[in-house]
């Protein structure tokens, strides 16, 4: 298991060897209510959304992201909660982005159908 500074170390959510999607952070300060998170191959995209919706939760007491460097992707992901696990939050939290761009993606659909419905296509021709 990776050491890093402070005694930290890289907790892996599955245990192949792999390169997991999700770890955790283990060390003195992390607890089922404060954990910080490492999502790989993941970028501000991510980590502004996801904080966004995690601090609509009322049991949470904190949430904020970093990319540690711009040449790695992966961000890190802090919550803080007063009474429900960190891990349960961000899992929440991943169903209710999922469920939002799931909604939105299908109401472009329905405009961009309707807006080809009110507007054929044009005969130009080409010379």
């Amino acid at each position: 298991m990776p050491v890093g500074p402070d005694g930290f170390r890289l907790q892996n959510v599955n245990e192949n060897k792999e390169k997991n999607k999700l770890e955790w952070v283990t060390g003195p300060s992390q607890d089922d209510y404060n954990r910080t998170f490492v999502i790989n191959d993941e970028d501000h995209t991510l980590g502004n959304a996801l904080k966004h919706i995690i601090m609509q939760d009322p049991a949470v007491e904190f949430c904020g992201y970093t990319v540690p460097h711009p040449m790695e992707r992966k961000i890190h992901v802090r919550v803080q909660t007063h009474s429900t696990p960190a891990l349960q939050v961000l899992h929440k939290a991943l169903k209710d982005l999922k469920k939002l761009n799931e909604d939105i993606k299908e109401k472009i659909e329905i405009e961009v159908q309707r807006y080809k419905d009110t507007h054929p296509p044009s005969d130009i021709e080409a010379d």
